[in-house]
């Protein structure tokens, strides 16, 4: 996915459901050879990458996983990315590049769900996750994100989710 998204130095780079930190790596490791000189090392080190977890044990694992390839202080922050209503997001606080397999299956509390639009409110986290990115990513930004298969193709806040991804967004493939 990192490849495929292909972060550039510069850009900033987000994992909303970070756990044990493998996106982050993945664009760490791409983004080194685009290191040319000192301040590009600094900024890949403190201003690119960004991850989120809302458990112990994955932030923990995702935080020694990126310390050991590299990163000296990893911008991982152990909190629930879903917690703020997304229509509070500003332009400062979007990205250039989201890459993410948020939790499948999971189901969020009804405080977590008024977050959302009323028409797209749902306990399924991936739904939610998904709304989340689309308000997430800077104009023209990117996307790589790992869904179940039916998150896409149901009825519903599924459908209504789509219908924005479609109308809104350049969606260029899903992989089913």
């Amino acid at each position: 996915i990192a490849q495929q998204v292909n972060p550039r130095l510069g850009e900033t780079v987000l994992d909303p459901a970070a756990g044990t930190g493998g996106f982050l790596v993945e664009s760490y490791e791409h983004l080194k050879p685009q290191v040319k000189n000192v301040e590009d090392h600094r900024r890949l080190q403190e201003e690119t990458l960004f991850g989120v977890d809302k458990k112990p044990m994955p932030y923990l694992l995702g935080t020694m996983n990126l310390l050991l390839h590299g990163l000296d202080r990893p911008n991982l922050v152990r909190d629930n990315t879903l917690s703020r209503p997304i229509t509070q997001i500003t332009d400062r606080a979007r990205y250039n590049v989201i890459m993410t397999n948020p939790p499948f299956g999971g189901e969020e509390e009804k405080g977590i769900q008024e977050n959302f639009p009323e028409a797209t409110r749902t306990s399924e986290t991936a739904l939610l996750f998904l709304q989340f990115i689309m308000r997430s990513l800077k104009r023209g930004g990117r996307c790589g994100m790992v869904v179940p298969n039916g998150t896409l193709f149901g009825d519903g806040v599924c459908a209504r989710v789509k219908k924005e991804l479609l109308e809104n967004f350049n969606l260029h493939t899903i992989v089913r």
